[in-house]
């Protein structure tokens, strides 16, 4: 098996414990906070009507992963359109409709998740917690669909490319912005990334989840 493969497949296992866990966490008050469950458990047009922020994070690994091997080779022409277009689908599905991704979008995931975790905050049951993380969780909806729409426009310029040397900057760049939507960008190299100033990835979403449904146990 090739490195790349057994990388991806190790990545893939983990992540996808992450998000088997992600979706069991228990929502004790969800009638109360529908839009939390939305996030994480159940929205009605997803894949298998997942949460919006499980689809998030799904599209936006397979993006990472195929931007990670566009810029394996970028002498390859050939092989870095090829990732670019599976980066593209994972992106928005509408614009390559084939492809590796879940068919939904993570443009699309990100606006939902920006939406309904803005909403949550707004409900009056709504604790402390849940308006804190939830402003944080909606920064992040907005930074990843603004980080998104970005990389759907350098994957569409690599694959629109003529040759290798025309598409090699924009797949580096491709590969840069697909991290950072998960991990986020230090964008004032003040040595840390915050959940605002447009520097939060969902990384940032997964951890206030997490706290969320830890009130919820106690």
């Amino acid at each position: 098996m090739c490195r790349k493969k057994k990388q991806f497949l190790s990545g893939l296992a983990s992540f996808s414990l992450f998000l088997v866990g992600l979706s069991s966490l228990p929502l004790q008050a969800a009638e109360d906070q529908p839009h939390i469950e939305h996030l994480i458990k159940h929205w009605e047009d997803t894949p298998q009507q997942q949460g919006l922020l499980t689809v998030a994070l799904g599209e936006a690994e397979i993006a990472r992963t195929h931007a990670s091997y566009a810029a394996a080779d970028l002498q390859n022409l050939g092989g870095m359109q090829l990732h670019a277009g599976h980066v593209l689908h994972a992106l928005d599905p509408g614009a390559l409709p084939k492809g590796p991704g879940m068919g939904y979008g993570l443009i699309r995931a990100a606006e939902g998740v920006a939406l309904h975790a803005q909403l949550a905050t707004e409900i009056e049951s709504a604790t402390d917690v849940i308006r804190v993380s939830g402003i944080m969780i909606s920064s992040v909806g907005r930074n990843t669909a603004a980080r998104a729409l970005k990389a759907k426009e350098l994957a569409q310029l690599v694959i629109e490319a003529g040759d290798a040397e025309a598409a090699a900057p924009y797949a580096a760049e491709l590969q840069s912005l697909t991290n950072a939507i998960i991990s986020g960008e230090d964008l004032n190299r003040d040595g840390k990334i915050v959940w605002y100033h447009m520097e939060g990835g969902l990384a940032v979403a997964s951890t206030q989840i997490e706290i969320i449904t830890a009130e919820q146990h106690r």
